[in-house]
Protein backbone atom coordinates (compact mmCIF):
# COMPACT_ATOMS: atom_id res chain seq x y z
CA UNK A 1 0.00 0.00 0.00
CA UNK A 2 1.56 3.34 -1.03
CA UNK A 3 1.90 6.16 1.50
CA UNK A 4 -1.15 8.37 1.80
CA UNK A 5 -1.09 11.98 0.72
CA UNK A 6 -1.80 14.60 3.36
CA UNK A 7 -5.40 14.81 2.13
CA UNK A 8 -6.03 11.07 2.48
CA UNK A 9 -4.53 11.05 5.97
CA UNK A 10 -6.76 13.97 6.95
CA UNK A 11 -9.82 12.02 5.78
CA UNK A 12 -9.67 9.97 8.97
CA UNK A 13 -7.35 7.14 7.98
CA UNK A 14 -4.29 6.35 10.06
CA UNK A 15 -1.18 8.22 8.95
CA UNK A 16 1.64 6.09 7.54
CA UNK A 17 4.98 5.49 9.20
CA UNK A 18 7.45 7.29 6.99
CA UNK A 19 10.60 5.24 6.48
CA UNK A 20 13.45 5.93 4.09
CA UNK A 21 12.22 3.02 1.98
CA UNK A 22 8.69 4.43 1.71
CA UNK A 23 9.98 7.89 0.80
CA UNK A 24 12.30 6.43 -1.87
CA UNK A 25 9.31 4.51 -3.26
CA UNK A 26 7.66 7.86 -4.06
CA UNK A 27 10.05 8.27 -7.00
CA UNK A 28 12.34 11.16 -7.86
CA UNK A 29 9.96 13.75 -6.45
CA UNK A 30 6.66 14.02 -4.63
CA UNK A 31 3.92 16.57 -4.13
CA UNK A 32 3.93 19.16 -1.37
CA UNK A 33 1.17 17.52 0.70
CA UNK A 34 3.05 14.20 0.85
CA UNK A 35 6.35 15.90 1.70
CA UNK A 36 4.60 17.87 4.44
CA UNK A 37 3.17 14.67 5.91
CA UNK A 38 6.62 13.06 5.92
CA UNK A 39 8.00 16.14 7.70
CA UNK A 40 5.21 16.00 10.27
CA UNK A 41 3.54 19.28 9.31
CA UNK A 42 0.13 20.16 7.98
CA UNK A 43 -0.52 20.85 4.33
CA UNK A 44 -1.51 24.44 5.09
CA UNK A 45 1.69 25.05 7.07
CA UNK A 46 3.72 23.66 4.15
CA UNK A 47 2.02 26.05 1.70
CA UNK A 48 2.63 29.01 4.02
CA UNK A 49 6.31 28.13 4.31
CA UNK A 50 6.76 27.54 0.60
CA UNK A 51 5.16 30.89 -0.25
CA UNK A 52 7.66 32.57 2.10
CA UNK A 53 10.50 30.56 0.51
CA UNK A 54 11.09 29.02 3.96
CA UNK A 55 10.18 25.38 3.25
CA UNK A 56 12.97 23.24 4.76
CA UNK A 57 13.57 21.23 1.58
CA UNK A 58 14.48 22.48 -1.91
CA UNK A 59 11.50 22.53 -4.26
CA UNK A 60 10.49 23.49 -7.77
CA UNK A 61 7.29 24.34 -9.58
CA UNK A 62 5.70 22.50 -12.45
CA UNK A 63 2.93 24.73 -13.67
CA UNK A 64 0.75 25.49 -10.65
CA UNK A 65 2.12 22.57 -8.60
CA UNK A 66 5.09 22.29 -6.27
CA UNK A 67 7.35 19.24 -6.47
CA UNK A 68 9.73 18.18 -3.72
CA UNK A 69 12.72 16.02 -4.71
CA UNK A 70 12.90 12.94 -2.50
CA UNK A 71 16.71 12.91 -2.05
CA UNK A 72 16.77 16.31 -0.25
CA UNK A 73 13.64 15.27 1.69
CA UNK A 74 15.51 12.19 2.95
CA UNK A 75 18.51 14.35 3.81
CA UNK A 76 16.34 16.82 5.74
CA UNK A 77 14.98 13.89 7.76
CA UNK A 78 18.52 12.53 8.26
CA UNK A 79 17.54 9.33 6.46
CA UNK A 80 19.57 9.58 3.27
CA UNK A 81 23.17 9.46 4.38
CA UNK A 82 25.63 6.80 5.46
CA UNK A 83 24.67 4.80 8.53
CA UNK A 84 20.95 4.95 7.88
CA UNK A 85 18.83 1.94 7.13
CA UNK A 86 15.61 1.73 5.13
CA UNK A 87 13.76 0.36 8.16
CA UNK A 88 14.48 3.36 10.35
CA UNK A 89 11.25 5.31 10.74
CA UNK A 90 11.02 9.07 10.71
CA UNK A 91 10.73 10.39 14.23
CA UNK A 92 12.03 7.20 15.83
CA UNK A 93 12.70 7.77 19.50
CA UNK A 94 15.56 5.31 19.91
CA UNK A 95 19.11 6.21 18.96
CA UNK A 96 20.69 4.41 15.99
CA UNK A 97 23.04 1.54 16.90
Amino acid sequence: MPPQSGEEAAAGEREPTWTAERIRALGASTNLATAAAALGMSRSAAYKLIRRDAFPVPHFRVGAHYRIPTAPLLAALHLGGPGTTPERAVGATSAPP
